[in-house]
Parts: structure tokens; C-alpha cells; sequence
């Protein structure tokens, strides 16, 4: 009777089979941390990277943003331009001019990591689906920095564009988590540290700029 009770009670905390937050990070994390090094290892070699150059790594960038999003469940290609992509996103990141000597962007960082692991923890697959719209809404949103590059804004107007990413990602990585936490035990989920790898960067690139 003990050993059926516990069964069901399992059964219970991870409906149809499917692993829960936690299990899913777990797979997550070895790769989603090769990506991090990629990155920091890019951010730490920008400096020596000539002016002249940067762009065409921004034709690499995209190069490998678009491969990556083509082949992201092919084996061995998919890892392979993830990585390439972390590193030469890592550079970005130090191009950008966001500000990370502080302890300020670091603790926006990760309490809006914190907001989402809770979201994925506690939001179903219907939220996944109802995030799509986001997709859409992301494309806006990156077409007005490309704007912003040739047009002078007020500096309250970009304050809000801003804090505008950073809720809009939020939303993102939650959507994200979900999709990932509703997978079978045995799905790839190369795809899912892709797409929660681009989200987290773009919160971290945002979270720099707050203070600028």
C-alpha cells in the first residue's frame, strides 16, 4: 500500500510522465554552462579584437544566429554553433557599453532569473502556448534599438525602452522554462538551452545598461 501510495503521489507531482523544473535544469545546466565560459571567454578577448573588425564578426554574429536557429537540432552542429555564438555574443556584450563593475546590474540580473525559474515552476504548458505572441512583439522590439542607432532619443524614452526588454524577456524565459519542463525524458533539448541561452544574454545586456 506504501509503495503504491508513493508511486501515485509521484504520478501526481509530474502529470503524463513529463520531468519538472528541476530535472529539466538539470539537463540544462552542463551545456547552458559551456555556453556562459563561450561567452565570459568572448567578453575577456573583445579588448584585442582590432575596430576595424567588428564588422564583420557581426556578419559571423548573425551568420551563426541564423545556422544555429536552422540547425538547432542537428547533433554535433547544433553545439558547435551555440558555441561560437556565445563567444562572439560575449563580445557584444563588452561592445555594448553596458556596466557590469557594479553590484547593481548583478542583482537586477538575477532577481529577474529568480522571477523566472518561479514562473516556470508554477505556470502549465498554457501559458507556453499563449507566450507565442511574444515572438512577434521581440522583433518590434530589437527593430527599435536598430533605430535607435541612427535616430538621438530622449534618455527617459530609453530608460523605458529598457525596462521594457527586461519585462519582455522575463516573459520569454518563463515561456521558455515551460516549454522545456512539459518535454519527454528523451526529447533533445539542445533547442531549449539555445533559446534560454539568447534570452538570458539579452537579460544580462539589458540589465547593464539600466545604470549607464
Amino acid at each position: 500500500m506504501r509503495k503504491e501510495f508513493y508511486l501515485g503521489s509521484q504520478n501526481k507531482a509530474s502529470p503524463n510522465g513529463k520531468p519538472g523544473l528541476l530535472v529539466l535544469l538539470i539537463r540544462l545546466i552542463p551545456l547552458l554552462g559551456l555556453g556562459i565560459l563561450a561567452a565570459i571567454l568572448g567578453y575577456n578577448l573583445a579588448n584585442m579584437i582590432p575596430a576595424a573588425w567588428r564588422v564583420y564578426l557581426g556578419l559571423v554574429f548573425l551568420g551563426l544566429l541564423l545556422s544555429m536557429i536552422i540547425l538547432d537540432t542537428e547533433p554535433g552542429w547544433n553545439i558547435v554553433l551555440f558555441l561560437g555564438f556565445a563567444a562572439v555574443a560575449g563580445m557584444y556584450l563588452y561592445w555594448s557599453g553596458a556596466e557590469y563593475s557594479r553590484w547593481k546590474p548583478w542583482i537586477l540580473f538575477s532577481s529577474l532569473v529568480l522571477i523566472s525559474l518561479v514562473g516556470g515552476s508554477v505556470l502549465n504548458e498554457r501559458f507556453g502556448r499563449t507566450a507565442k505572441v511574444l515572438f512577434p512583439i521581440t522583433i518590434l522590439y530589437l527593430g527599435g534599438w536598430i533605430f535607435f542607432l541612427f535616430y538621438h532619443i530622449p534618455t527617459a524614452l530609453k530608460i523605458i525602452w529598457i525596462w521594457s526588454g527586461l519585462i519582455l524577456f522575463t516573459l520569454i524565459s518563463i515561456a521558455v522554462l515551460v516549454r522545456g519542463k512539459i518535454k519527454n525524458p528523451e526529447d533533445n533539448l539542445v533547442p531549449v538551452v539555445i533559446e534560454l541561452f539568447v534570452v538570458l544574454f539579452n537579460l544580462c545586456w539589458l540589465s547593464g545598461l539600466v545604470w549607464i
